[in-house]
């Protein structure tokens, strides 16, 4: 099969490798659609995304959907032919994380496109049964590839308790940005801020209903929140960029007594936060990692209309154009939200 394997930073080339062999409890996806992530972009850009470093040639891409091609022995519930979208991490099933419901913090997970496990901007994929799920006749596959960056969106409201009586504040109107925002608002919370430095994402994120979009770069995001709010904040503030700048902001814009979500990948730069913050405003801060237990809830939402993700795809490529794809996804060429790889 044809693969786009990334050898260091900004070389990727595509190769001819195995076709993978399925165990018994496996399936084989032919792939359909790939998402170019934010990691998969760090990968390119520097052969590392926050502590998972590129030490020798990979298969990089993770979102994604696709067809059976094939079932193991042991598979009932699939069959040739069905539509599907694959979560992309697989845990060992037997430790205490996995086994309490938290298996995204296996210490054993096999992870598409983290170093050492080669993800799907490729041809066919093997994949656990039992983390493949029928994609709804009303998604594309573009759609079912989305499925996964909509899950750390939906993992990042759990994690922060968020309710319809909740104030959010969005710090990134990324594709994660935006996806989280759809998600706070099928919460049905109703008044959601947010933030960027790219006029053209926050039209998206005022068209998928954020309350107020600010520019970053025009204003100051903590002063403009605070006269929104009467000089409270907000209930929650959500973390999407991975930077230093908005990550001293979330301790300004969140209320006392509010909850910081963080989904942002960091640079490994330390940075100064007064634990005087934590103490008198009583805060709570959730780290976000991945996902668990989001893709039937996902689906459900796409599904039902809830959540749109047809906009937000805006660039689609054959697995041939994977340069130029890395590229676009890299340095914002043509106003990207989403870029899609199609094998």
């Amino acid at each position: 099969m044809k693969a786009a394997i990334l050898y260091k930073p900004y070389d990727i080339r595509l190769e001819e490798v195995e076709t993978p062999k399925i165990r018994p409890d496996q399936v084989l996806v032919r792939v359909r659609a790939v998402g170019i992530c934010g990691s998969d972009v760090h990968y390119y850009r520097t052969g590392r995304a926050g502590v998972y470093v590129v030490k020798e040639p990979i298969i990089l891409g993770h979102e994604c959907s696709g067809e059976i091609a094939e079932i193991g022995d042991d598979v009932e519930g699939f069959k040739p032919g069905d539509r599907v979208v694959i979560e992309p991490g697989f845990p060992c099933r037997r430790c205490s994380y996995c086994k309490s419901g938290r298996y995204n913090l296996c210490e054993n997970m096999q992870f598409y496109g983290t170093p050492p496990v080669n993800g799907a901007f490729c041809e066919y994929v093997a994949a656990d049964a039992d983390f493949v799920y029928k994609m709804p006749e009303n998604l594309t596959f573009e759609e079912g590839s989305m499925i996964e960056p909509l899950s750390v969106g939906i993992h990042a409201t759990r994690r922060g308790c968020i309710t319809a009586e909740d104030t959010v504040t969005i710090l990134g109107a990324g594709p994660i940005g935006l996806l989280a925002l759809q998600a706070v608002r099928a919460r049905g919370v109703t008044t959601v801020y947010v933030t960027d430095i790219q006029d053209y994402l926050l039209e998206h994120a005022k068209r998928l209903g954020a309350s107020e979009t600010i520019n970053a770069r025009r204003e100051d995001p903590v002063k403009r929140i605070m006269e929104l709010t009467d000089e409270k904040g907000t209930d929650v503030v959500i973390e999407a960029v991975g930077s230093v700048e908005t990550g001293r902001q979330t301790f300004e814009i969140v209320k006392r007594g509010g909850r910081i979500v963080i989904i942002g990948v960091f640079p490994k730069t330390e940075f100064a936060v007064r634990m005087t913050d934590f103490v008198d405003k009583e805060l709570t801060v959730y780290g976000v990692f991945r996902y668990a237990n989001t893709y039937p809830t996902a689906l459900k939402l796409v599904s039902s209309g809830k959540i749109e993700l047809k906009s937000l795809i805006t660039h689609v490529f054959t697995l041939d154009d994977i340069q130029k794809a890395m590229e676009i996804a890299e340095n914002k060429i043509g106003n990207p939200v989403k870029v899609i790889v199609k094998p």
